[in-house]
């Protein structure tokens, strides 16, 4: 119980103040706990922002797991989409703490960038496979390459995000639809 109310604590301070302006001392404070307590159970800055974000990131995949379950291809990127998009929903702190962090990581000196990293890689794997799975199954044209539409899809998702982050009154549901089109055009085997 603690962990979980010192980890949201994090997140509402990551937001409001930003990664320097978040301290152990305040999500202490925040949580109703002791700075000392904060920093026994993560150990540093470093550690709790990295358990933030990997906890984040574990919620993340779990949605999208029980969104995709055993759809592959066009149906399993565009269910990932429609996780994306209920994730902004209904996270959207969790979802701004967490980008904030990944964001962050492309500084040489943030200590939990092998877990942003990690995150990605895994990311892309999931996509390369249902990619693959559906070229198996002959719903995706045999001519792309599961990889770098993996990588593409990957990428557009962030792209999103961070429109969104920087202006939150972006049209993400109609951006949602599109991005489902899209995914649909350029993916889809030829029908004979």
């Amino acid at each position: 119980m603690s962990e979980q109310l010192m980890t949201e604590a994090a997140v509402s301070l990551l937001v409001e103040r930003g990664i320097a302006g978040t301290t152990l001392a305040g999500i202490g404070e925040r949580s109703g706990y002791s700075r000392g307590l904060v920093t026994h159970r993560f150990g540093s800055k470093a550690g709790l922002l990295a358990h933030v974000h990997d906890s984040i990131a574990a919620e993340w995949l779990r949605r999208v797991q029980g969104v995709v379950g055993r759809a592959t291809g066009v149906a399993a990127l565009q269910r990932v989409t429609d996780a994306l998009y209920k994730f902004i929903v209904d996270e959207p702190q969790g979802l701004r703490a967490m980008y904030l962090l990944r964001y962050a990581s492309i500084d040489p000196s943030a200590e939990y960038r092998a877990n942003v990293a990690k995150l990605n890689k895994a990311h892309v794997r999931a996509l390369t496979r249902w990619i693959e799975e559906g070229q198996a199954h002959g719903e995706i044209a045999a001519g792309v390459a599961p990889g770098l539409a993996a990588e593409l899809f990957a990428s557009v998702v962030d792209g999103l995000l961070y429109r969104w982050l920087v202006n939150p009154d972006i049209p993400v549901k109609e951006l949602h639809a599109l991005m489902r089109a899209h995914i649909s055009r350029a993916l889809r085997a030829a029908q004979a």
